[in-house]
């Protein structure tokens, strides 16, 4: 785990450095307004939580990576929970072994894994311990939803997921799996557009859904403002 926090402090560290080099050029009125925002960068880090073996399953979130079966292959598990899941741990993150993802516990954990299912549905996933965030309570604003439209695929990521636009607008986690379940009947069906003027049902198709996602809007106030 040293390696992991020492890769992220000398970041840190570098670009606090190469702002204060920035500012010793600026007029003194800029000076202070970046003197502010560099100090408001530096709590933001205080605050942010670090994870390793020794709490990262402490009601976390987390999306972990499919893997191949062989990186486990000589190695012997650190922990077996209950359920039967094991726990490899590395220096820069953990392999999961298990039958189950998604709720684990008082943590979400996903899998996006291309790998097919072992024996018992058994699937090997692997995060590096700085992709696990907070997992925050039900009523929190903490999801944003994404989709692939070439493959139709809908995710939902965590507020603090470094490819977070600042578009997508965050959702709580009930209101976030209401919104998937609706996206993916826009996407996979035909019928609810013959009510309406288009001439292209994919680039239609792509104005709604990508409407819903940047916005607060319902989906039945759409449908009334689109009539």
């Amino acid at each position: 785990m040293r390696s992991v926090e020492s890769k992220e402090v000398f970041g840190v560290k570098n670009l606090f450095s190469f702002l204060k080099q920035i500012m010793i050029s600026l007029p003194q009125r800029k000076k202070r307004k970046y003197h502010k925002s560099l100090e408001t960068l530096v709590l933001e880090q205080k605050k942010k939580k670090t994870y390793n073996r020794n709490n990262f399953y402490k009601s976390t979130y987390c999306v972990f990576q499919g893997a191949p079966l062989y990186k486990i292959a000589k190695r012997k598990p650190h922990y077996r929970s209950e359920s039967g899941s094991t726990y490899y741990y590395t220096t820069k993150g953990v392999y999961r072994l298990s039958n189950h993802w998604g709720r684990a516990a008082k943590c979400q954990w996903r899998l996006i894994s291309d790998f097919p299912a072992e024996i018992d549905d058994l699937r090997l996933g692997f995060a590096e311990w700085v992709d696990f965030r907070e997992n925050l309570a039900e009523h929190v604003d903490a999801y944003y939803i994404s989709v692939d439209f070439e493959t139709k695929k809908v995710s939902y990521n965590h507020k603090d997921d470094p490819s977070y636009d600042q578009v997508a607008v965050l959702r709580s986690a009930d209101a976030t799996r209401k919104l998937i379940k609706q996206i993916k009947n826009l996407l996979d069906t035909y019928k609810w557009a013959k009510y309406y003027e288009h001439d292209d049902i994919d680039e239609f198709r792509k104005e709604v859904v990508t409407r819903l996602i940047n916005s607060d809007i319902s989906l039945n106030e759409l449908r009334k403002e689109l009539a």
